[in-house]
């Protein structure tokens, strides 16, 4: 069954980006550039998840929200305990209080990578529903933690950087399947084109590199003109 999500921020052309992006991955997203535009679409199409952004003034998304959750003007009686993550230039302590005194249920600084605010999108939904969300992942001896930002191999921890990281993650979601250069360009680095795939290969290098050192033999397959996969099945735990 396909989620709603409706994407809420006064950047137009991030709605439109980060809306194609999650519906080439099966959610249904609605958009909204305004605080009238939100109310509507609340009221006309209840999504399961509001991703809401930035909107005019300092704490304008966390105002709005507080309005949402406490039934106050444009939002009466309006989806009042619809999950929500807010998704916010300021990334300050401060910020991140107001959010969720507010009552988000996550909080996303911009810049992110689509790769993380798709996971949360996953989780939020997941938790709404009350199912287990799993942040372990094991492929062999292979093992990567999401929550931790974490990955071993064989019991001995991996020095990876954040997008080396994230690309070994988004390869393990599915082992064995070829993830194409434009789809990990897309999730990770925000490319919309194939115009980068050097950036790819060189952290797939490095990746490759440091799998070997720690005794991961051909554990990243490179698929040339394609993309890259893990090798082997995987399961996944919740911790």
């Amino acid at each position: 069954m396909s989620h709603t999500l409706l994407i809420a921020d006064q950047d137009e052309t991030l709605c439109h980006t980060l809306g194609s992006e999650l519906a080439a991955d099966g959610y249904h997203v609605l958009t909204a550039a305004a605080a009238g535009a939100l109310a509507l679409q609340l009221e006309n199409h209840p999504p399961d998840l509001l991703v809401l952004g930035d909107f005019e003034g300092p704490g304008a998304s966390s105002r709005l929200l507080g309005a949402l959750r406490g039934g106050g003007a444009p939002f009466r009686g309006l989806c009042a305990e619809t999950p929500t993550i807010v998704l916010a230039h300021d990334s300050g302590e401060l910020a991140l209080l107001r959010a969720f005194d507010a009552g988000a249920d996550d909080f996303v600084a911009k810049p992110a990578s689509y790769l993380e605010l798709r996971a949360r999108v996953r989780a939020v939904i997941a938790r709404a529903a009350g199912e287990r969300v799993p942040t372990i992942r094991r492929v062999g001896a292979l093992e990567i933690d999401t929550d931790a930002h974490r990955a071993t191999y064989a019991g001995q921890p991996l020095q990876l950087s954040r997008l080396e990281f994230e690309l070994l993650a988004q390869l393990g979601e599915r082992p064995s399947r070829v993830h194409s250069k434009q789809t990990l360009l897309r999730d990770i680095w925000g490319y919309q084109t194939e115009g980068a795939t050097r950036t790819i290969d060189a952290h797939a290098c490095r990746l490759r590199k440091k799998l070997v050192q720690a005794g991961a033999i051909d554990l990243v397959v490179n698929h040339r003109g394609i993309g890259y996969a893990l090798t082997g099945g995987g399961t996944d735990e919740a911790a």
